[in-house]
């Protein structure tokens, strides 16, 4: 019992610490980003470079998120002969919290992954040093463009990977479940309003910005050598899907109690 109490402490310790960590990293990155110049093409062809290099995962990802729902939705609806409500359940799951959590997590294997093995090489081969002795801010260099560029280029995908996902769940319940497309969409409004979407935008924001800033940070501080690098990888992975977890958890109660207190709000001063 003593030793199971002790691992877990050490990893609560671990936790926080790497939060400390990846907090303090993050503010030198903003005050980085706010002061520096000339930063336009190197974001520019980082969110190229991401996105094309993850929209295949993405697609492919997105198609299989919506169908796997979609038959699910299917069979307990269909015992409750409610079948016309498939398409307004399927989108708003997608959309809140399904659709972002799972794609999310793809992008942390891919582009987290290759961003924290990519910046841990530079340094445990001293090519970040070499860049700081000649006098240049390797912040602003090499982790403003990746982190921005990772930032954006992730909402993108994030979004678009809804839109896939939905449209490939309308067209296997045309397939498999004989709800036309029209069917499909008629419920979505009851289910899938303006707020939904902030909400869902807002949560792709949220999670691009950890897959970011977890990838980076691990990889900006590697040591050790090759091994170094593999453990700087193989936490980003871990830290950043653990993270988005408990982001997730937050945001989702947070995102209800904003939009409740915003539409209370709009209705007090007649605006609804």
């Amino acid at each position: 019992m003593n030793l199971f109490l002790g691992q877990v402490g050490n990893l609560a310790i671990e936790i926080f610490s790497e939060l400390g960590g990846i907090a303090l990293f993050f503010k030198k990155v903003v005050s980085t980003f706010w002061r520096s110049r000339g930063n336009g093409p190197a974001i520019a062809a980082q969110i190229v470079y991401v996105s094309s290099r993850t929209f295949s995962t993405v697609a492919f990802a997105g198609i299989f998120v919506g169908a796997i729902l979609v038959l699910q939705f299917n069979e307990m609806l269909l015992q409750y002969d409610a079948q016309t409500f498939l398409g307004g359940l399927n989108t708003s799951a997608v959309m809140r919290q399904v659709g972002p959590l799972i794609i999310s997590f793809l992008l942390a294997g891919k582009v987290g992954a290759y961003t924290a093995a990519e910046l841990g090489t530079m340094r445990v081969t001293e090519q970040i040093d070499a860049i700081e002795c000649l006098g240049t801010d390797s912040l602003q260099y090499l982790v403003v463009p990746r982190f921005i560029g990772i930032v954006v280029s992730g909402v993108l995908l994030l979004l678009l990977g809804l839109v896939i996902s939905i449209l490939g769940s309308m067209l296997l319940a045309q397939l498999l479940c004989g709800v036309n497309f029209l069917q499909y969409l008629e419920s979505v409004p009851r289910f899938i309003d303006a707020w939904t979407i902030a909400g869902g935008i807002l949560q792709s924001i949220l999670y691009s910005t950890v897959v970011a800033l977890v990838a980076c940070y691990k990889g900006y501080t590697a040591t050790g050598g090759a091994r170094g690098v593999g453990r700087a990888v193989t936490q980003a992975a871990i830290f950043t899907n653990l993270y988005i977890v408990m982001i997730n958890y937050f945001s989702s109660e947070l995102i209800t109690y904003a939009t409740e207190v915003a539409k209370s709000f709009l209705r007090l001063v007649g605006l609804t």
